[in-house]
């Protein structure tokens, strides 16, 4: 079998197959279509026969693969954990930018979605950053590499989460600068004593809303529904920001909707 024959006769996406082929023969998505007179190994066929069942079923790509990308670097990625996304790419821009520069903004980081700094102090004094809701890790390593000088707390109610988040941790060798910690909402941080800035991507989408298949049948609805407005845990995270004497600002994701919020 050719390999244009294997991506015609797939039956989904032709970006998703070449995507799968790309990993099964440890070439890139290029290659691959370069190379689409070439014929297919057989137990490659196999393995991507399996991968596009899988996919069939609406599991989400990243979960079929085990990894994505993120901010140019590639996660571990599994059903433990939300897969990271392109809008939070766009938080943890706002995020640096904001630690530089102090200033407050609101963004639109992806369709219907925004990304919000609020500054509650000055900033100059802040060496602790906190990941609410860390899922992946994503945000907290990419934090650590990006700004070495800081030190990073990361939380999630979920423990195979931040299991996860560790793995993703020990493979860019930062797990030794972050402080990983179990517990619902702001419950970890209440013992924090030095100035600190938030920065997290909470479950935001309203209770009720139907989602895309591999979203709502694969992802952990724990990371996506925040009650009945999408706002509960937000809610909790800018009362307890507001209310702390050390916190100097926030940092957050969410969807246009709840903007008022702030």
């Amino acid at each position: 079998m050719k390999i244009s024959d294997a991506i015609k006769g797939s039956g989904i996406p032709r970006e998703d197959v070449e995507i799968l082929l790309a990993r099964i023969l440890a070439k890139d998505r290029t290659w691959v279509f370069g190379h689409a007179g070439d014929d297919l190994p057989a137990d490659a066929w196999a393995t991507l026969q399996t991968q596009i069942d899988r996919r069939k079923k609406f599991e989400p790509v990243a979960y079929i693969l085990g990894k994505q990308e993120f901010f140019g670097r590639s996660f571990k990625a599994d059903a433990r954990a939300l897969i990271p996304r392109p809008s939070t790419e766009g938080l943890v821009q706002l995020a640096l930018d904001f630690l530089h520069s102090g200033q407050e903004a609101m963004r639109m980081i992806e369709e219907k979605i925004i990304g919000i700094s609020k500054k509650l102090g000055e900033l100059s004094d802040v060496r602790t950053v906190i990941d609410i809701g860390t899922g992946s890790g994503c945000i907290a390593v990419t934090l650590a590499l990006e700004r070495p000088d800081l030190r990073i707390i990361a939380t999630d109610i979920s423990r195979d989460a931040l299991s996860l988040a560790k793995e993703n941790a020990k493979k860019f060798k930062v797990l030794d600068r972050i402080d990983f910690r179990e517990g619902s909402g702001v419950d970890p941080m209440k013992d924090i004593a030095e100035p600190f800035v938030v920065v997290s991507n909470p479950p935001y989408i309203p209770s009720g809303r139907t989602l895309m298949p591999d979203v709502q049948n694969f992802e952990p609805h724990i990371a996506l529904f925040g009650g009945t407005d999408g706002a509960d845990l937000l809610r909790d995270i800018v009362q307890f920001c507001t209310n702390h004497p050390q916190c100097r600002g926030y940092v957050m994701e969410c969807g246009e909707e709840q903007k008022a919020f702030f």
